[in-house]
Parts: C-alpha cells; structure tokens; sequence
C-alpha cells in the first residue's frame, strides 16, 4: 500500500499542472491500494478552498473529498471520523473543524475559544454531535 501526500491529491483535483496531473492520474487508477491519513485531508481541503493557488468553493473541495473517500482503491484513516465530518461540514460546520471534533469521540468535552464559529454550531447539531463543545473560562 502507498500512502499519499496532499500534492499528488491536489493535482488530480485541481488539474492545474500539465505533467504532475496527468501522474497523479494514472496513480490514482492504476494504484491498487492508496492511503490518505486524516491530516492530509485536512490540509487538502485548506490548499484546495483557503490558499491563494486554487481559493476553491468549499462545496466543491467537500465534493471531492466525498469522491476520493469513495474510491475502492483508497482506504481513509479513520474513515468514520472523515464521514462524519462531511456530514456535520453540511450541516454548518467548517470541514477542519468538524474532523476536529469527529477525531475527538472518546473524549467528553472539545474546548474552544471559537464560540460564535464552532460552539454555536455544534450546540444546534443536537447529541448527534459529541463530544460536548465548550468555551472555556
């Protein structure tokens, strides 16, 4: 199995290099078995949406995220947690945000100072949301 780094991803979604693309391509079809860890998801949907290069809509990048999470050659580290984080990234949370908290399930409060972006939202998830999120004082 090879692992993947967020460049390979981010040059088969963006198609922005010729030649680079074009590799990234063929690896992701002819690679029997891919990995993708939680981090390089994590960054691949900063460098797709937030850095100057690609400024993507978050609803496209999240689009692709959904794609390569459903490719049979690619298996996701903590596939659960990611899916999870798609689902609550619908629903009004930022997509490193909501993998924050998916990765966070075996604890029993993620602590925050971002109230009005991250505990807001998070609270009108209900108890699908969990863990706990609390502003710390």
């Amino acid at each position: 199995m090879k692992s993947l780094d967020t460049n390979v991803l981010a040059r088969f979604y963006a198609k922005d290099d010729p030649v680079q693309s074009e590799i990234a391509f063929r690896i992701m079809a002819d690679e029997p078995s891919l990995f993708v860890t939680k981090t390089v998801m994590l960054e691949l949907f900063w460098v797709l949406s937030k850095s100057p290069a690609y400024k993507m809509p978050a609803e496209i990048v999240l689009s692709a995220i959904r794609h390569l999470i459903s490719m049979r050659n690619v298996m996701i580290e903590d596939y659960d947690a990611v899916d999870r984080a798609l689902e609550w990234s619908g629903r009004g949370l930022e997509f490193p945000d909501a993998l924050h908290l998916a990765a966070s399930q075996n604890c029993s409060e993620f602590l925050t100072f971002d109230s009005k972006r991250f505990a807001d939202v998070v609270s009108r998830l209900g108890g699908k949301a969990k863990p706990r999120c609390t502003v710390p004082k």
